[in-house]
């Protein structure tokens, strides 16, 4: 079977994700992490691909790159390759160390670019292991003080530097970011998802019922293009998932 073409992206930026076979660790030390970041800036370094943030999880990586000329897949063949020879020889497994291809998605927007730069360094928060500003295998503190293999200057000029930056990052709640990849929209993110932009809407979704149903349905678009689905909108809103896809239709009209 061929396989599903990328979807590419007209500003050259994407999140990857690569996952761990099985949900296993992908590296069993500090001495592996420090290796994986060696050979992702020596890889983006040799593709003129830029690493604009990182976070290594232990069974997962989340990377957001600016690929200038097209070579995301080949710099990701080759890191991802290096990367698990290393690890299986140091390690003395066998097998596919990554769960099949990297996930990749556009990023299109400067909007969903801060989103998306929010969205890796919080990981770690969201998965209870620990918040941004504390753990330690991420580019949030190239982002505040001297940047080592990540490029920071675009994204803190748009915030207005460190402090901009820690205060967007911080904000977690009103992230309205998640990278499914090729797997649905788990509910404990689209719930999250969900708050968020009913706060930045001013409502309360403890109080939906009494909204009219232009701002139900304003939201039930929002959410739609966040990526939840329907029997999740359904939920967030309190109607039923045969009003929600009613209310979707609205925007093809």
């Amino acid at each position: 079977m061929d396989r599903i073409a990328r979807v590419r992206s007209e500003s050259g930026f994407y999140h990857v994700v690569s996952r761990g076979n099985n949900k296993r660790p992908i590296f069993s030390d500090d001495v592996d992490r420090h290796r994986f970041l060696k050979l992702l800036q020596d890889c983006c370094a040799q593709y003129d691909i830029n690493i604009i943030a990182w976070c290594l999880m232990s069974n997962h990586v989340h990377l957001l790159l600016e690929d200038l000329h097209g070579q995301l897949s080949e710099a990701m063949k080759r890191l991802l390759g290096g990367y698990a020879a290393y690890f299986n020889a140091r390690t003395g497994r066998i097998g596919h160390l990554f769960q099949g291809r990297f996930s990749s998605r556009a990023i299109d927007t400067d909007a969903y670019l801060l989103e998306c730069v929010r969205y890796i360094h919080n990981n770690p928060a969201n998965a209870h292991v620990a918040p941004a500003d504390i753990y330690p295998w991420s580019s949030y503190r190239e982002y505040m003080s001297e940047a080592n293999i990540t490029a920071t200057g675009l994204i803190l000029d748009m915030l207005d530097g460190p402090e901009g930056f820690s205060r967007f990052v911080a904000d977690r709640d009103a992230c309205t970011y998640c990278f499914g990849g090729t797997r649905a929209m788990s509910d404990e993110d689209a719930r999250r998802i969900a708050r968020a932009i009913a706060r930045q809407r001013g409502i309360d979704l403890a109080l939906i019922k009494d909204m009219s149903h232009a701002r139900r349905v304003d939201l039930a678009l929002a959410m739609e293009d966040a990526g939840l689905m329907q029997r999740q909108i359904a939920e967030a809103i309190g109607t039923s998932k045969a009003s929600v896809a009613r209310m979707l239709k609205l925007r093809q009209r």
